[in-house]
């Protein structure tokens, strides 16, 4: 068996990590949310962020620590509980480890999900105001080995005006492996309101678990936004 094949292997997609623990934490929020009087607040809400993606556990050998972005959009019931739906890319570096082994001279992953967000606030009438947030959903984690190489295009020169040809740089890509899976996630965060702007500045750390292959996808994100 080859080195590309081993590494196949080590992605390769296994069921056998249920979420029961996810799931119940999420249901324990939606029944025991506190409601209090009616605020000044809006019912829809938007966010937007973006921060750092430690990996924890096994997945932390073959991939390295990454990014995320995140946008997404939902709906408060009451000044204290909401419930959003959040799209989140996460971007990390594959280890040299794995780029010897599959015998390739780089690589790329990426994970994004597609999840279902409650969260519960705390002190919502002050500047400062905590939560607690989890999320269940789609997780799709890929992984790409790629090989630079240079490659024709027509480039545009904006100070005299003029076209020509010209070689860049581009990856092309050697081999893929995707893997998708359910996961949730569980965290905490504070919002701090804007003054006069009727913005909101957070900051957001969660733990995520995706059952996206025998190595499932651990980490643990921390994001920074502004949520209207």
């Amino acid at each position: 068996m080859n080195a590309k094949s081993n590494i196949a292997r080590l992605f390769q997609y296994s069921s056998q990590k249920p979420l029961i623990h996810f799931l119940t934490l999420i249901l324990i929020l939606l029944f025991t949310v506190p409601y209090g009087r009616a605020q000044d607040w809006k019912h829809v809400t938007f966010d937007v962020g973006g921060g750092v993606s430690p990996l924890a556990g096994d997945i932390h050998r073959p991939l390295n620590n990454g990014w995320n972005v995140r946008v997404g959009g939902g709906y408060n019931f009451t000044s204290h509980f909401s419930a959003s739906l959040e799209y989140t890319y996460n971007g990390f570096g594959v280890s040299r480890n794995v780029l010897n082994e599959a015998q390739v001279p780089s690589g790329t992953a990426h994970l994004w999900s597609l999840t279902v967000d409650p969260k519960v606030r705390f002190m919502s009438d002050n500047i400062v105001s905590p939560y607690v947030v989890g999320g269940v959903g789609y997780y799709r984690r890929t992984v790409e080995f790629t090989n630079p190489t240079l490659v024709p295009a027509l480039v545009s020169d904006p100070f005299f005006g003029v076209f020509f040809k010209s070689f860049v740089q581009q990856d092309q890509i050697l081999g893929r492996i995707r893997q998708s899976g359910v996961g949730g996630s569980l965290g905490a965060g504070v919002d701090v309101k804007l003054d006069g702007t009727g913005l909101k500045f957070f900051a957001e750390g969660r733990y995520h678990y995706a059952d996206t292959g025998r190595i499932p996808t651990r980490m643990i994100p921390v994001t920074f936004g502004v949520r209207w």
